[in-house]
């Protein structure tokens, strides 16, 4: 009896490596699954970078020891037209087949809208299908956050900003960050006596995006959401000029985003291969994006609105208080 148990036990614990080992069709469709995920997800993750990347000064003046400015800001992404669809070739797919002999299909991307193309695959002789994940499908995305910056010791500025969890359609969204500006045009004498202020800003976000959609049966389960977890440290240099009640405000900057996925739905097997695949998708991205802002003041409030462009332009308009 315990030698069978123990057979019993031995066959349990070898089944999950045998089918990793052997099943060539599961392989062969996690891999294409890894491909066409990296493909819808990747505009989004690009997107969530710019959208959290704005807005992080409304001028490069150095704060008064202890001075509190508090933010509330609207924060408005526009989607081109040319992130919203992705190219899948038929020749870039190992198991899978685009439905009705295709050579080449558009799907949507996370930011995209509708989908109509359905693909088709096997395992183990059962054959399945399933529809491409529909998108978000706005022409921009808009989200509330409140943000901080705090004078402290030798011209630099602590900020803190938080922006509560959204949902649009079937998508949730949020971040996190803090970052710390310096003054760089006080240890400059000729500029710091000007109405010109140059700055250093270093800026830490930390962001989830977590996409659902219909679910899509693949024989061993099914998968019927994306969980995309980045962060990303930014590097700007700022100026900004100051006449009378304004400042006009310009910055460019070095965004390095890192990302992580992971697939859900039901299954044990099969979320295990997807998500151990998924790995491979994670990688560093840089963008270098620009600003252009304005800050108008009124005693001790300011409106201020920023332009921050690249791959994609993202709009900040916000209402500040000094405390």
């Amino acid at each position: 009896m315990q030698t069978s148990m123990r057979k019993l036990a031995c066959m349990a614990f070898l089944l999950p490596v045998t089918l990793f080992g052997q099943n060539q069709d599961l392989d062969n469709v996690a891999g294409d699954l890894i491909f066409l995920t990296g493909k819808y997800v990747s505009p989004a993750a690009q997107a969530t970078t710019y959208q959290s990347s704005g807005g992080w000064y409304t001028s490069a003046k150095k704060k008064a020891l202890w001075d509190l400015e508090i933010s509330l800001q609207g924060n408005v992404l526009f989607v081109p037209s040319s992130k919203q669809n992705v190219l899948i070739e038929q020749s870039s797919l190992v198991n899978l087949t685009i439905q009705g002999g295709e050579t080449a299909t558009s799907i949507p991307s996370a930011l995209g809208g509708e989908s109509n193309v359905i693909f088709e695959g096997v395992i183990n002789d059962d054959v399945f299908e399933f529809e491409a994940p529909e998108g978000l499908d706005q022409s921009y995305v808009n989200h509330y956050q409140l943000q901080a910056g705090l004078g402290i010791w030798k011209g630099t500025t602590l900020i803190g900003r938080y922006s509560p969890k959204i949902k649009i359609n079937k998508t949730h969204y949020q971040v996190l960050g803090i970052g710390i500006q310096h003054s760089i045009s006080q240890w400059i004498p000729s500029l710091n006596a000007t109405s010109f202020n140059l700055a250093g800003l270093v800026t830490y976000s930390n962001y989830n995006v977590s996409d659902e959609f219909t679910p899509a049966n693949l024989v061993l389960g099914t998968i019927n959401a994306i969980n995309v977890e980045g962060e990303s440290v930014q590097f700007s240099l700022l100026t900004s000029k100051t006449v009378k009640s304004f400042d006009f405000t310009a910055g460019v900057g070095l965004n390095v985003s890192t990302f992580s996925y992971e697939i859900g739905g039901d299954g044990e097997l099969l979320l295990t291969v997807l998500n151990q695949a998924l790995t491979t998708l994670e990688d560093n991205k840089s963008n270098i994006k620009a600003d252009l802002g304005i800050n108008y003041s009124i005693d001790n409030i300011s409106i201020n609105t920023m332009l921050t462009f690249g791959s994609y332009t993202n709009l900040i308009v916000g209402f500040n208080c000094n405390i």
